[in-house]
C-alpha cells in the first residue's frame, strides 16, 4: 500500500475513533471533519529479481562476466543495490537482486552499454531464458 493511501486510512480511522462512537454530525470535535491534505506520492523504489541458469561447466565464465556488470552497475547514480548469487544447491543457477531509486533509474540501467555487453557476452552460456520479476 502506498504511503499516501496508508496515511489517509490512518487519518480516517483516527477520525472514527476520536468521535467517541457518535456520528460525526453530532460531534463538533470530530477529526474526520477536518480537511485532509494530500501530497504527491514519492517516486517508488524499483526492485528487480532475475534468475537464470547457465550451461554446466560455464559457471566460472559466467561469474567473470557478471562481475563486470555488477561493478559497472554499482557506479550508476540511480542504483541502490546490485548483487548476484549462485545457488549453493544447483551451481548452474544464479539470482540477481537489484534495487534502483525509481523506474527511470532502472530504465537507464537497462539501456546502458555495460548491460548490453553483458547480454551479448552470456548468450552462449545460458541454459534457458532469463526470468525477471519487477516490484
Amino acid at each position: 500500500m502506498k504511503k499516501v493511501e496508508f496515511s489517509l486510512l490512518v487519518l480516517a480511522l483516527t477520525g472514527l475513533l476520536s468521535c467517541g462512537g457518535k456520528k460525526c454530525e453530532e460531534n463538533s470535535q470530530c477529526a474526520a471533519k477536518a480537511p485532509v491534505e494530500t501530497t504527491q506520492p514519492e517516486k517508488e523504489k524499483k526492485v528487480v529479481v532475475a534468475r537464470l541458469a547457465v550451461k554446466e561447466g560455464q559457471e566460472i565464465a559466467f561469474i567473470e562476466i557478471a562481475a563486470k556488470l555488477v561493478n559497472a552497475t554499482r557506479e550508476e547514480t540511480g542504483n541502490l543495490y546490485y548483487s548476484v548469487y549462485q545457488s549453493p544447491l544447483k551451481k548452474t543457477e544464479f539470482l540477481f537482486y537489484e534495487e534502483y531509486k525509481d523506474e527511470a533509474a532502472f530504465e537507464e540501467h537497462s539501456s546502458s552499454e555495460h548491460f548490453a555487453a553483458f547480454v551479448e557476452a552470456i548468450k552462449d552460456l545460458t541454459a534457458g531464458d532469463l526470468i525477471v520479476d519487477e516490484f
